[in-house]
Parts: C-alpha cells; structure tokens; sequence
C-alpha cells in the first residue's frame, strides 16, 4: 500500500515497526497548491507543498485494518484506544491507497509499442519486484511471479538482484495476447499484473531521434587522426567502424557480440551517435576528435519489431547490464583486463519510453548514480524524445498559418498543456549524471518546402521533442541543453489536433552524421544527439583539466567534478531564446551549452577552477584574486558553478547523502543583488549534484593586487549521513568584464595565481 504525506520531515521509519509494516520505498515530491491544501504565506520562497510517497508491504489484515483506521481518522480525527502511534502518521497524511495494476504499468503509449511490433511472435518485458529486505522473502516473490508467468504461456529469461540499490528484477517473453489484455485495461485475465510482489511491469522499447533521408557524404572525411587513449565511452548500439568517417577513430569493445546480430544497415544507432561523438554536427564543420572514442555496444536489433529497431538485448535487466559494463570497463574479468581505464565521461544516449519519471527514481537512474560515484566518472545521459505533439485546442492548420513569433508561441503552450505527457525518460533523472535537453537549432540551411512546416518559423526556441520536467524532489533537469537538430511537421489537406515531427529531406533540417552505408550521411534531431555534442567537448575538457593539474594528484571524483563544472559553467541564456510559459528550469536547465572552456578564454575575461574535499558540515573559502582597472563604471559578470558526486542511500526518501552549495560571492566586491540567471532556492531545490549562478553589476569599486572574490563552499549530510565519508567537489568561477575597460584579466589573474599556488597548504 500506499501513503502520501505532505510532511518531508515524516519519519515513517519511527512508527513502522509498532504498527507492523515493513518500508518498501520512499521518495519525495512536492504538489502544487490547490483546493485542500494551500501555501501559509502570501509570498512564499518556495511555491509547492512538500509531499512524501511511502510504499510499504502489510498482511491482508493489517491493510484492512489501516484502511478502515484511516477512513475513520478522516471523518472524526480520532482513532480507538491503543492505535496512539498511528496518530502522527494520519496527521500528516493525504492519502492511503493500495498499489494497483495503473501504478505497476507506470505510462506506457500502447498504441506507439503495438504500432511497430509483429503480433505473432512472443514480447520481451521487464518486471521490477519490490525489494525485500529478507532474501527468504526475495526468493518466495520471485517464485511466485515465475510461476504467474509460466501460467500465461511466459518465460522468465534472466532474473537479477543487486542490493546496492535495492533492485530485484525478471526479464521475460510473454504472448502478445497478454499485452492485448494489458492495453485494453483487462487487467482481471493477467495475474502478474495484480501481483503484490510486482512493483512495475515495462514493455522494451527505445526513444529513437528523429530521422530523415540519407545523402552522400560532405565536406571534410579526414583531418587530424585520433591518437592517445579514449577517454570518452558511449554505450549505444554497435556503429559502422569501417565507414570512412570513422575509420581509424573508433574502436568497439564488443564482450557480447551484439555486432554479429545485425547487418551493416542495421547499425543505425550507434553510428549516428558515435558520429557526433567524433564530428560533432557535420554541418558545422568541426575538426573531429583528437582521441579515439570507445564504443561499448548495448543495443541490437529487435527480432519483435517491423523495422528492427535497436534495443537492449532480449535478455538484459538495464541495471545488471550497467554493472557489467563499468565492471569490465574499470576492473576487467577473471579472462580479460579492464577495457576502459583512461576513461573519464560516459555518454547514454538512450532512453525507456516506458519509464518516464514520476516521484520514484528509475532503477536505472539509481544504478548510473552508484555507478558514477563508484568510479569517478561523469555520465552524460539525453534527456529523452517525444516525436509527437497534441495540438488541441488548435490544429496544425491554424499553427501553419501563424507565423513569426506566434506560431513559435503557439508550440509553447501546446507543450506547456503536455508537460505531464513529455516527461523525463529513464535514466534522465539520475542525481550525478549530466541530463542534456535539445534546442531547435542546428547548422544545416535546409528550408520547409511545400507541406512542411518548421514550428518556430526560424526563430530559436527549446526543441519541441525535448522533455521539459524536474528531476527528483523538483530538482533542475535537464541539466542544460544543446543543438538537438530542428524538425519539421507536415500539414496536410487535413487539419491535425496532434503533429509528429520528421525529418524531410535530404538536405536536413537537422545534425549531419554518418549513416551505415558506406560514403553516406543523414540527418537527425533530438536529446540524442544533444548530449553527444556535449560528450565530445566533455572529452576535450578532460584534457584542459590533465593539462592545468600537470604534476598534481587528483581523484577521479575531482576530475569528474571539474568536467561537469566547466560543462555546465559554459551555459547561458540566448536573449532570441523562448520558453515561456514554460519555467526556465524545466525547460533549459541551467542553459544552453553556448561556451566551450576548451577554447580558452578571451583576454577580458578569467575562469579558476578549484579543486576539493570536504566533509559535514563543513564550509571553505575559495579566493579569486582580482585585476586591477575595475574602478570604472562599466558591465562586469561574475559566474559561479559548483559540482560534485554524491553517494546515494536507495532507502531513505532524501536519497542524496551531500547536499553541497555555494554562497553568493562576496570579498572585495560590492554587494551582488538578485542573480541574472536563476534563483539561488531553484537552484539548490531538490537532489542536484550542481549549483550555477550569474550576477551582472555595473558599479565601480576599487581592486588590484591583494584584493580578493570569495566564494564559502559548505557540505550538509542527508539521507542518513556520510559517517565521515569525505566529498570531492570542484568550483569553477569566472569574471568577465566589458570589452570596453580594455583590462586584461586573464593575464593579471593567472599571474596572481601561480604566486599564490606554491605557499598553500598539501
């Protein structure tokens, strides 16, 4: 069963074991105002009410039982003689409910799975128990299950149980009547799905970008050639090693031969990815990357789908096959060495259309969070793709003959109305990974042509195949965003309340990758590609970050953290960029990725990165030292970016054992008002593992040598605590000034911190 509380600080754990439940899982969210429950202030800082979910596992007679005590406390506010504990418990309760068959199917488009499945042959899907904390009790729930399957005519293929975040699933073939039933909500003819033991049931699938016609290859094939050891991984599907904008630059760690179930054609997937990976956007004309990138194949072609698509193995659980990878990635096997030691960042550019998230974090997130932490790597991960879009009220006719701004509006809030149907796919919302939204941009030329129609008529605007949602306990996701490509839609002679978007032409719109077909490229749009254009400048930061700590020893965990901290310091605001009425932090994250510290800085400009260990409750400063020639009125900005990996604790609602911030810059500075970006409480809500800030100023002041910016770094546990576990975390701020002062910050500032460096403390 289930409690929803709208107390954060309820702690359940104190009144459980006297009314005799045993706690499942428990998150937390917050629910908007409404007409039961409203915000006590006028002008609150936060405007939602903190909510908890618990699900928690009873005997038939003690569900009965709190069902019927709780009906009770809700018509009397009091409760028999003896049930004293329980007092507490309904005080700050919304609602008791039993976890049925909607809950355990979580959103799944029905319609969309059948359309590209063959009916006649058997269906993968994944069943995710509730973990229990007796592994008697763990065996007995699998058995059960197995047997439910067995009886409609099912097949449990693989089953895994991995304690350290609380995972127990089943991996299964099952008749496409089972399905059926399922989709047309007869959940009384399938008993699996009204199983206590099931906490989710999932059907395979993949969030594929948008796609359109191949054309001959373009531009530049070879440049410099990669050289040195990879320090970027992507698991995706297997790419086409051989095609001639990859060759010599890639190289496939294939442990499970999924390159020996497709044919050439078939590696669609991975080649696009691994393409923007090494290239970036074709179109741009990039210089490739100057290291290898190792691809370690996940997906292959599905044997249930019309077209093939790729997907994970029939007999994969995500979070098993995760573990594996980095396992053999970092540690190798008993038979091979470790496959990826250099490497430093992972890009997923994959996602479960069947998962997308709602309150409870995804088993794949919370394996990438332990994963990440584990082995000081950063996880870049796309957001997710919705190629789809509801229109009602209007019609795609009335969107095509707006224009401008207004048909760019129109879109908004068309995505605005959908916000609870495009919402993050797994493993999106993972606390350590780097989740990366999409732009409706890209650097082809293409124009809409007869029936097709952009809808944003040029102007730049959030993807509309991009999710826009918080990540956990409303906490900013997407992190940022990236050039995802531009799509069209087509109007027809018949006015649609629903588009989907395509892509159209050879000529684009969209990012220009190589495609299977030997001298071929194509065109495609989404989160994919989004967080691969990221992914590649992550692997060329990695190198500034080698380059700038030559002859210092840093953790992995640093060199992680300073990754995401450059990362994310590179994202701003375009002034031309709308997202209204969606809220900023939804939309966009942090920003657009429109920086790449990889370049450099100009010479009005200086960015430091400060590297760390912190404990509880600790706090450090951090000094930027200042140039000289600020004493004159003109634009200064000042940008802060903290980052760090948390370790996480699965079982209690907070999850993230550091919870990490910065202050607001202060020192010999004047006194920074309201930040130019987003509000210090949005971007501290919730389970980050990133703060980004931006002041702008124009008033003078007095600086030079001696003089100093201060940031104060601070580390609170959560989630049960550190137990003295240290927290590496890395800084990255920056001033920037007017290029009217001609002050030359960068060289005044380097120079003020090589005399500084060799007196402070090892």
């Amino acid at each position: 069963m289930v409690f929803e509380a709208l107390d954060e600080q309820l702690d359940l754990s104190a009144v459980a074991e006297k009314v005799g439940i045993e706690i499942l899982v428990e998150a937390e969210n917050a629910i908007s105002p409404d007409d039961d429950f409203q915000l006590v202030s006028q002008q609150p800082r936060n405007p939602y009410i903190s909510s908890c979910l618990h699900a928690v596992c009873t005997n038939q007679q003690a569900f009965n039982n709190l069902l019927s005590l709780w009906r009770a406390w809700r018509e009397t506010e009091q409760l028999p003689r003896g049930y004293s504990p329980l007092r507490d418990l309904f005080a700050h309760l919304k609602d008791i409910r039993p976890w049925g068959p909607q809950d355990r199917l979580r959103t799944i488009d029905w319609d969309e799975y059948f359309a590209g499945r063959i009916d006649d042959r058997p269906h993968n899907i994944e069943i995710e128990l509730w973990y229990r904390r007796s592994s008697r009790t763990r065996e007995e729930s699998q058995r059960q299950v197995t047997a439910l399957i067995e009886q409609a005519g099912g097949q449990v293929t693989t089953t895994a149980i991995i304690d350290q975040i609380g995972y127990h699933g089943l991996k299964c073939t099952v008749p496409t009547q089972m399905l059926r039933d399922l989709a047309s909500g007869n959940h009384d003819a399938v008993r699996v799905v009204r199983s206590t033991n099931v906490m989710y049931l999932r059907v395979a699938g993949q969030a594929l970008p948008v796609v359109g016609p191949p054309t001959d290859v373009q531009g530049q094939t070879d440049g410099e050639r990669s050289t040195g050891d990879p320090v970027l991984c992507l698991l995706d599907g297997a790419p086409a090693a051989n095609h001639p904008l990859l060759r010599d630059r890639v190289i496939v760690h294939d442990p499970d031969d999924l390159l020996g179930r497709a044919t050439v054609d078939e590696l669609r997937h991975g080649t696009w990815m691994t393409s923007v990976a090494v290239w970036g956007d074709r179109g741009a004309n990039e210089l490739p990357a100057r290291r290898p990138v190792l691809v370690r194949p996940v997906l292959t072609p599905a044997d249930d789908t019309l077209n093939r698509s790729e997907e994970l193995p029939p007999t994969e659980l995500v979070p098993d096959l995760m573990w594996r990878t980095f396992r053999e990635l970092f540690e190798g096997t008993d038979t091979q060495p470790a496959a990826g030691e250099s490497i430093a960042i992972v890009n997923i550019s994959i996602g479960d259309p069947a998962s997308p998230f709602d309150t409870i974090l995804s088993s794949w997130s919370r394996m990438i969070d332990w994963l990440s932490y584990e082995y000081g790597v950063v996880v870049i991960v796309s957001a997710g793709n919705h190629p789809n879009l509801t229109l009602s009220p209007t019609t795609s006719s009335e969107v095509a003959a707006l224009s401008g701004a207004d048909r760019r509006q129109a879109i908004l809030d068309a995505l605005h109305r959908q916000q609870n149907e495009r919402r993050l796919l797994a493993p999106a919302e993972s606390v350590n990974a780097l989740s990366v939204g999409a732009i409706h941009d890209d650097a082809s030329s293409a124009a809409p042509q007869g029936y097709a129609v952009d809808p944003t008529d040029g102007l730049l605007s959030i993807s509309p195949v991009s999710p826009t949602g918080s990540g956990y306990r409303r906490s900013i996701k997407p992190d940022l965003a990236a050039n995802g490509g531009r799509v069209f839609f087509r109007d027809g002679f018949t006015a649609q309340e629903s588009v989907a978007f395509t892509g159209v032409s050879a000529l684009g719109p969209g990012i220009r990758v190589a495609t299977p077909t030997q001298f071929r490229e194509t065109h495609i749009a989404g989160t994919s590609p989004a967080a691969a254009l990221v992914s590649k400048r992550a692997a060329r930061l990695h190198d500034v970050i080698d380059e700038i700590t030559a002859g210092v020893p840093i953790t992995r965990r640093q060199r992680a953290s300073a990754i995401k901290a450059l990362l994310v310091h590179g994202s701003a605001w375009p002034q031309d960029l709308a997202h209204h009425p969606i809220p900023a932090e939804i939309a966009l994250g942090n920003g657009a990725a429109v920086r790449d510290y990889a370049d450099g800085c100009a010479t009005n400009e200086a960015v430091v990165i400060f590297l760390g260990t912190i404990g509880a409750a600790e706090e450090q400063e951090l000094l930027f030292p200042l140039p000289d020639g600020l004493s004159v009125r003109e634009t200064k900005r000042i940008d802060a970016t903290l980052a760090w990996l948390t370790p996480v604790n699965w079982r209690h609602r907070q999850y993230r054992k550091a919870a990490l911030s910065f202050v607001k810059p202060a020192g010999s500075i004047p006194a920074l008002g309201t930040p130019s970006g987003l509000a210090s409480d949005v971007t501290t809500r919730g389970a980050s593992s990133v703060q980004h800030q931006s002041w702008e100023m124009e008033k003078a002041f007095a600086s030079g040598q001696g003089s100093s910016m201060a940031v104060r770094v601070k580390c609170y546990e959560q989630a049960g605590g550190l137990l003295g576990e240290r927290v590496d975390f890395a800084v990255a701020l920056s001033l920037w000034v007017a290029p009217a002062l001609n002050v030359d910050v960068y060289s005044q500032v380097r120079t003020q911190v090589e005399t500084r460096v060799p007196i402070l403390p090892q």
